[in-house]
């Protein structure tokens, strides 16, 4: 995966972690800044795997390649 679109993935996961953290904050009485900043971090961490996953994402479909190549 180049830089650029490693800079694109992060930038659409802070877009969505942002996007749903204003949702959040909007569905929920508390209203702070402290919140907001909270319910960001917990977003990004949820799709912190994605993140991951993108680097490698045939590694883990490789074994079935092996396989089809046996038969």
């Amino acid at each position: 995966m180049s830089k650029t679109d490693r800079t694109i993935t992060i930038a659409i996961v802070l877009a969505c972690a942002t996007l749903a953290s204003a949702l959040m904050l909007k569905l929920t009485p508390n209203d702070s800044w402290l919140a907001l900043v909270g319910w960001i971090i917990f977003f990004v961490a949820m799709q912190a795997p994605f993140l991951f996953i993108q680097s490698s994402q045939y590694s883990c479909t490789a074994w079935l390649e092996r396989f089809r190549k046996g038969e």
